[in-house]
């Protein structure tokens, strides 16, 4: 499958491209008016490549009424035909025209464009670069395939853009579809001052992609030998070193982290799962959009169009990315021994900390289970005037209610392992004393009675000391 299309054209027929998921441009499709405009683009194309910017100027005055965001019939813009062939002064004319730097056809943006192209002057790709991340490009974004500018960049070998999308704050750890990170990717084209500067980055380098392969094994796979000997040389520090530790966030340090709130007296979010659900979702970019929000997991399982487009998520292939992850999240399946309580180990004794850990996973449980009862029935909602017009015994309609007395017996098991964790709970709390790390907060009379106790226990022993004292003078005297 081809990494880019040039002139913006799908692998497949172009009137089967999705254009970022089901965007589709404004296409001119009376006949006469078609020919005409694939006159324009090819004009278009002409001069860009020939560099022509007067040439371009009447084009886009006169052809295009100056309208220099219009989508041609490939489904390029101007900006992108000029970005991927590298003519920076053509850019740099269209962006003070007034051209959209983040507008994009079949998921290529203009900066993937210009990423892309290989055999162009480093100082004209270079210039090109600089001129959309003032007009803020968005840059930490993929595309259907989820290769981002930053990948394009390092396959292309240009040393000094990624330096400068290093300083723009790239987010280095975001992953294609096949797993990579941008450190794969330099391993993979064999860019070793690249990836020299991933690993004074941060760059993690134990990481493995979706077919279990670690960076290592692909430079080793290829005989790489300059490669090899750089991740050796990190490698062998990397355990070592605490900067180059990985810090792995949200993790589970205390039976509190549980119960998220149960200090602050929140209410639950589990708002720190938001984040494993993206990654998995290949949505990683807008971990922080997300995080900035301030949304917790459940409206985050709720989200739908509307709500994706308030909280900033521009690109529509990235909204239809992230609804089909959700959709693939609520019709996932849940194995028994993810669900399985207490009883089910088989085991005598029980410590406080296995009834707490358990019930605070149950308790995450039925919160998503919540979440995805409520998708259902949204999603239900939809399309239940054309379930009406089904027949009584339609297969949907059977499937439906097999379904549903399936979701019942699920909800009565649920109840049922509630009540044999409360016998449990009931049971450990009269025989178990409070455990140390719950003990209650003092109030401010406790406290105050504490020192009054204290200083008397402490005058007491003086006068116990001075007494003792007099004794033992008056018997030496004697």
């Amino acid at each position: 499958m081809a990494q880019f299309r040039p002139a913006g054209l799908s692998d497949e027929d172009t009137d089967n491209d999705d254009y970022g998921f089901y965007e589709k441009p404004k296409r001119w499709y009376h006949h006469t008016q078609q020919n005409q405009r694939k006159t324009v683009e090819v004009k278009l194309q002409d001069a860009i490549i020939n560099g022509d910017l007067k040439a371009v100027e009447m084009i886009v005055n006169n052809d295009l009424n100056n309208n220099v965001n219009l989508k041609l019939d490939s489904g390029w813009t101007p900006l992108m035909h000029a970005c991927f062939h590298a003519q920076d002064i053509i850019v740099e004319f269209l962006l003070d025209k007034g051209a959209d730097p983040n507008l994009h056809a079949d998921s290529v943006t203009p900066i993937m464009a210009t990423c892309s192209n290989s055999s162009a002057n480093n100082d004209a790709i270079f210039s090109i670069i600089t001129n959309l991340l003032d007009r803020n490009c968005i840059l930490n974004i993929g595309d259907k395939y989820g290769q981002t500018p930053f990948m394009r960049a390092i396959s292309s070998g240009r040393v000094a853009v990624v330096e400068k999308l290093l300083e723009s704050d790239v987010n280095i750890e975001m992953r294609d579809q096949q797993g990579w990170t941008a450190l794969f990717w330099a391993v993979h084209y064999n860019q070793p001052e690249i990836l020299e500067m991933l690993i004074a980055h941060g760059a993690r380098l134990n990481e493995v992609d979706r077919s279990n392969r670690t960076p290592f094994e692909i430079a080793t796979s290829q005989d790489y030998q300059n490669i090899i000997e750089i991740l050796n040389k990190h490698l062998k520090i990397d355990d070592t070193d605490e900067t180059n530790k990985i810090i792995y966030l949200n993790q589970l340090w205390s039976w509190h982290d549980y119960y998220p709130g149960v200090i602050t007296r929140e209410k639950l979010d589990y708002r720190n799962e938001i984040p494993h659900l993206l990654y998995g979702m290949n949505c990683e970019r807008l971990v922080s959009v997300i995080e900035n929000s301030r949304i917790d997991l459940k409206t985050f399982l709720l989200l739908e169009e509307n709500d994706m487009i308030k909280l900033g998520i521009d690109m529509p292939y990235e909204r239809q990315r992230l609804k089909y992850g959700l959709r693939v999240f609520h019709l996932k399946g849940w194995k028994l021994d993810a669900v399985a309580g207490l009883y089910a180990r088989k085991v005598g004794n029980y410590s406080v900390l296995d009834c707490l850990t358990t019930l605070g996973t149950h308790l995450q449980q039925i919160y998503v289970l919540e979440a995805s009862l409520q998708y259902t029935v949204r999603e239900y909602t939809k399309i239940k005037n054309l379930i009406k017009s089904e027949p009584p015994d339609s297969p949907l309609i059977i499937k439906m209610k097999t379904t549903a007395k399936k979701m019942v017996t699920n909800i009565n098991s649920i109840r049922r392992e509630i009540k044999n964790m409360k016998t449990i709970l009931n049971k450990i709390n009269k025989s178990n004393p409070e455990p140390t790390d719950v003990i209650r907060e003092k109030s401010t009379q406790e406290v105050v009675m504490g020192y009054i106790t204290d200083a008397l226990a402490v005058c007491t022993l003086i006068m116990i000391v001075y007494h003792a004292r007099s004794c033992f003078s008056k018997i030496l005297n004697k």
